[in-house]
């Protein structure tokens, strides 16, 4: 093979090397853990498989994974490397999910409206360029719509998607808090099998948990991320 047949191969083959993780690093999702237990952690390894050394770990309620390169299939499992924070490596891709909620809240999050003296369900609507019985069904009002000053009236769509309970004991709950914080007030509950609950809002990083903003059955709140799931 001769010099400059023997280099094409090898630029060709570098420029594709290269050029891989750069297309999966393209997606416009994070990730977050799945079927990790609330009292173990999926390990990061060295290689894409577990015969390789960790070079860390992610909670069971980890977020903000990147992905940064094309899977590679070990046996029945696929490897994917990875960045979450500080640390990269490969992780098991059965134990990540993909979670677009954490780039796109802002733009799907509900925008509401405080009435003031004067306003009209007709004006609410022609401003914010809603129907009235849009409205009035986001906020489950009944003819003849009387309002309130102060009232507080959703005047936007939710997520396009609903959230489902998931990684709660069937004897147990998940409390809706106050602020976003385990020791905050408690406002209400949802049961293990609870559904339809919207995101409301951003979600908050606090230390190493996800907290985000929600409503379920009339009550608003905030809950623990790692134990809602996209229902949709």
């Amino acid at each position: 093979m001769n010099y400059f047949k023997r280099f094409s191969l090898i630029a060709v083959g570098f420029f594709v090397i290269c050029q891989q993780p750069a297309i999966a690093a393209d997606d416009e999702c994070d990730y977050r853990v799945v079927k990790v237990q609330d009292d173990d952690t999926l390990v990061v390894r060295f290689g894409p498989a577990v015969k390789y050394k960790a070079v860390g770990t992610i909670p069971f309620d980890g977020t903000q994974i990147k992905m940064m390169g094309p899977d590679i299939q070990i046996g029945e499992s696929l490897w994917v490397p990875i960045k979450y924070g500080m640390v990269e490596g490969w992780v098991n891709q059965g134990y990540l999910e993909k979670d677009c909620q954490l780039l796109h809240t802002a733009a799907t999050r509900a925008v509401y409206h405080t009435v003031v003296f004067g306003d009209t369900l007709y004006g609410i609507s022609k401003r914010y360029g809603y129907s009235i019985d849009q409205i009035t069904s986001w906020n489950n009002l009944q003819a003849p719509y009387t309002l309130f000053v102060e009232q507080r009236l959703r005047v936007s769509p939710w997520d396009t998607c609903s959230y489902r309970i998931i990684k709660v004991k069937n004897d147990d709950m998940l409390w809706i808090r106050s602020e976003a914080r385990a020791d905050s007030q408690e406002l209400g509950a949802i049961p293990y099998d609870g559904v339809d609950i919207q995101i409301t809002g951003y979600v908050k990083k606090v230390k190493k948990t996800s907290w985000v903003p929600i409503e379920y059955k009339g009550i608003e709140g905030w809950v623990n991320r790692a134990f809602l799931e996209r229902d949709c």
